[in-house]
């Protein structure tokens, strides 16, 4: 080994030295960036999808409760207790992250309700021969709010997916930055050693000269 490198040798190594720097830097950058994607993805597919899910789930159950309380008698009670659990299961489906095709359906499932509940107001309130009409419109408009929930649901299932991919597609692009990042290590190591190495040979070129 050489006591001392040349000022190109010197140039070189430290040249080197800064491309291993810079690499180690920007993979570091592109993985943390890479992994704040995953961090996001994975929360948004709990809070904004799962927990969405089920709040659809249970708004369904609940719609068909009132479908269901339509052939009986005590259908005024139990569309009351019904009522008092799906406005704040609305107030919290609202606070989820909506997309353009949740904020449609989500407004016509809520014009649908406002429309289903001043029929059951008029129905309880006037028990008329027309109360079979009144049924009929009722049905019609609990058949509307259901398309909207199982559109609403598609969504979830759609964006879930889309999500899974982004997370994917971010943790395999970590891989390749990874592998990538250690063959890059690699010849960075070969140049310099062949750097350093070269004034070796040089000198003991020179030695031989001299005898």
């Amino acid at each position: 080994m050489p006591k001392k490198l040349t000022l190109k040798q010197r140039i070189h190594a430290g040249f080197i030295l800064a491309i291993a720097f810079l690499l180690v830097l920007a993979s570091n950058r592109l993985n943390r960036r890479n992994f704040s994607t995953v961090e996001h993805t994975v929360n948004s597919v709990f809070e904004d999808r799962v927990v969405a899910q089920d709040y659809i789930y249970r708004l369904n159950n609940l719609f068909h409760q009132k479908e269901m309380s339509l052939e009986v008698s005590e259908r005024e009670e139990l569309q009351s207790v019904a009522d008092d659990n799906i406005v704040p299961l609305f107030e919290n489906f609202a606070k989820t992250k909506l997309t353009q095709d949740e904020s449609v359906y989500f407004k016509r499932l809520k014009e649908n309700y406002w429309e289903l509940q001043k029929l059951e107001k008029a129905f309880f309130a006037d028990q008329e021969p027309k109360a079979g009409l009144g049924i009929k419109e009722m049905e019609v408009l609990l058949k509307k709010i259901n398309e909207n929930l199982n559109r609403l649901s598609e969504v979830q299932l759609s964006e879930s997916l889309q999500l899974t991919q982004l997370s994917q597609k971010s943790l395999k692009m970590n891989q390749l930055l990874s592998m990538l990042e250690v063959v890059f290590l690699v010849i960075i190591g070969i140049l310099f050693l062949l750097i350093v190495f070269h004034r070796e040979k040089s000198n003991t070129a020179l030695v031989k000269e001299d005898v």
